[in-house]
């Protein structure tokens, strides 16, 4: 679990969440009271966008190991960034573009040295197990699956879903985090649906196969 989520309340039954960064989350002014001097503002940011911001990294395919220090650096970078550059508007668009960056960044350096030690260390998808004995592990099976087909997304495609399909953003304001047309959102987010989709279909061919 990320450090900043333990002091957060939690309800979520004890288990790590990744709630969706939903319309109407914004933190009023908080983020310019922090500007402004404000010791209790940053707080209200954390506390509002410490889950999303987690669950972002989780979908879009960071390893466990390094979830938690990219995490710190995102906040670290929304400090700094709310003191030197506040946003002259609404807080979650200027807030998602820092942590898009941030994981952009990040996959450009692991892949980098990961061409440096000429191998790579896949990211293992993670699933909290729920529901009844009985279909506890098909859903984690299907859970796995599913993480593990959209890490195989292209970076474009895995982003404009996550924030999408995933974490509940709006297409517009996905529009103005990537620098993009609304249509290319929408073109994007309809290839990756589609590529999901053909991978369900194979998957579903390949088990029918198995049952003969």
């Amino acid at each position: 679990m990320n450090p900043a989520a333990r002091n957060m309340p939690d309800d979520s039954g004890g288990r790590e969440s990744s709630a969706p960064f939903r319309q109407g989350d914004e933190p009023a002014d908080a983020v310019l009271r922090h500007a402004q001097g404000d010791t209790h503002a940053f707080a209200e940011v954390v506390t509002m966008y410490s889950s999303p911001i987690y669950g972002y990294l989780t979908r879009c395919g960071v390893h466990p190991a390094e979830r938690d220090d990219l995490f710190q650096d995102i906040l670290i970078k929304v400090h700094r960034a709310a003191t030197e550059h506040p946003p002259t508007g609404p807080t979650r668009p200027w807030l998602l573009t820092i942590a898009v960056n941030t994981v952009r960044s990040h996959f450009r350096k692991l892949k980098v040295r990961r061409v440096m030690q000429f191998h790579a260390d896949p990211a293992k998808s993670e699933s909290a197990p729920t529901g009844t004995p009985e279909s506890e592990l098909s859903a984690q099976q299907t859970a796995s699956w599913l993480e593990h087909e959209i890490e195989k997304l292209p970076l474009d495609l895995r982003e404009v879903l996550v924030l999408c399909a995933i974490q509940g953003v709006d297409q517009k304001e996905v529009a103005a985090t990537l620098d993009l047309p609304v249509s290319t959102v929408k073109t994007k987010l309809r290839r990756a649906r589609l590529a999901l989709a053909d991978a369900r279909c194979r998957r579903s061919l390949a088990a029918k196969r198995e049952e003969q």
